[in-house]
């Protein structure tokens, strides 16, 4: 799962600051519930596969224009899916269709594991997921908008 976690790393360092129209900054609320959207329409793609309760994001320092500001992520993870290239399919479309930037890898690993196929979303204005998946297990990270506030009061 090393590449899945290089998709992760790569999805938080790319996260951008949070702005939501001209000039009017996202709360830390608007925020969150932006990144739980987008966390439980990926799962619910597949409801026989993912766990549907969403879990605590870790919060995660980040600046918005020189300022203290927190990022939530958000990350689920499964073992053993039936079929991860169909997981990592059905989320890229699904981010794709809502005008997400999709970056695609596929790495081959083992022959206990199988390849990793992963999919990192970006888009302006919006979280960023990514889903990694092999035979072994699964995973979907979603981070939320940084915005500005004080980490530690989150964790």
């Amino acid at each position: 799962m090393a590449a899945a976690a290089l998709a992760s790393a790569i999805a938080l360092a790319l996260s951008g600051c949070g702005i939501i129209g001209p000039g009017k900054p996202l709360t830390v609320d608007e925020a969150r519930s932006q990144a739980v959207t987008e966390l439980r329409s990926v799962l619910e793609l597949a409801p026989d596969t993912w766990p549907q309760e969403v879990p605590e994001p870790a919060a995660n320092d980040c600046q918005v224009d020189g300022q203290k500001a927190v990022q939530f992520s958000y990350y689920v993870e499964v073992d053993g899916p039936d079929d991860p290239q169909v997981l990592v399919e059905q989320a890229g479309e699904h981010w794709r269709k809502q005008g997400y930037e999709l970056t695609t890898t596929q790495t081959e690993m083992d022959a206990a594991t199988g390849d990793v196929s992963a999919v990192v979303a970006r888009a302006e204005g919006k979280p960023r997921a990514s889903i990694a998946a092999t035979r072994i297990g699964a995973h979907v990270n979603v981070d939320s908008r940084c915005v500005v506030g004080d980490p530690d009061d989150y964790r």
